[in-house]
């Protein structure tokens, strides 16, 4: 039976997990999605409408880091945050920490010693010095004759914003992240489900049972992110039936007003589960 996590706690396990489960199948440029709707904006990214949601944002990465250490035995993991304030702040209240800490404005934010570097939610003004820092830790590997150090991405957003760049800058960004392996991704489709992977397992479409809320079934899986119109056909089609999914496929309008019905009798959304993840 498919499942998806039960708290923000196992989803931050299981991404730790696969993560380091890909790093030890020789994976060393991975991205993890962990995105909470309640403080998430998919355009503009982190938002924070009550007080405490900030030091929760940051203390997902830390629990992250916590346990990818634990999962690969390392104690020289670098966790580099989008700018000065944000690492200083973090240095400060978590001395305890068993990883390092420096930004993306930092001149030498990477270390030679260090095994393995996380790059915690990249924002779009911090896009080239993350792209600056891979580079960076390439060089160094390079010069030294080893392997290449992993690198992970944490919940970036590097694409957010894209309207104001050019088609070279996006270009740029995209090619970036295309090597990079979504080893965990957490994402809502609207109210009514989720995408979701866990490495090494395919991308899997879930949807909400109406006959029980907060609970969601499998209806796909795939080799590659559903996204797109191949989304939106497999949410037509688990919801309303097969020719409701050829109607949406086509682009008949009829089929818009009745998938709409559908989505506002849904009983509960998935903000029901991403809210039980705080628990």
């Amino acid at each position: 039976m498919q499942v998806l996590p039960n708290s923000l706690a196992d989803s931050i396990d299981e991404a730790a997990k696969a993560t380091a489960e890909a790093i030890q199948r020789g994976s060393n440029r991975c991205q993890v999605e962990l995105h909470l709707p309640e403080f998430w904006d998919p355009i503009s990214g982190p938002i924070f409408p009550n007080r405490g949601d900030q030091d929760r944002f940051w203390r997902m990465t830390r629990r992250f880091l916590e346990q990818l250490a634990i999962a690969l035995n390392s104690d020289q993991i670098n966790a580099v945050y989008p700018d000065a304030g944000v690492a200083a702040m973090l240095s400060h209240q978590w001395q305890d920490r068993c990883f390092n800490i420096s930004s993306l404005n930092d001149r030498r934010p990477i270390r030679e010693d260090d095994d393995l570097v996380v790059l915690a939610c990249v924002d779009p003004p911090g896009a080239d010095d993350c792209i600056r820092v891979v580079r960076q830790v390439a060089e160094q590997d390079e010069q030294k004759g080893s392997l290449e150090r992993p690198i992970v991405l944490f919940n970036q957003r590097m694409s957010s914003g894209d309207v104001g760049l050019g088609l070279n800058s996006r270009r740029l960004r995209s090619n970036f992240l295309k090597n990079f392996t979504v080893t965990y991704s957490l994402r809502p489709i609207g109210d009514i489900g989720t995408v979701f992977r866990r490495y090494p397992e395919q991308w899997k479409v879930f949807v909400e049972e109406e006959t029980m809320p907060g609970r969601y079934r499998l209806i796909k899986e795939s080799p590659s992110r559903p996204q797109g119109e191949a989304l939106d056909f497999m949410i037509r089609e688990a919801l309303m039936g097969p020719q409701a999914g050829t109607a949406g496929a086509e682009g008949g309008e009829a089929a818009k007003p009745n998938l709409l019905e559908q989505i506002a009798r849904t009983v509960t959304s998935l903000n029901y589960f991403m809210k039980s993840l705080k628990n």
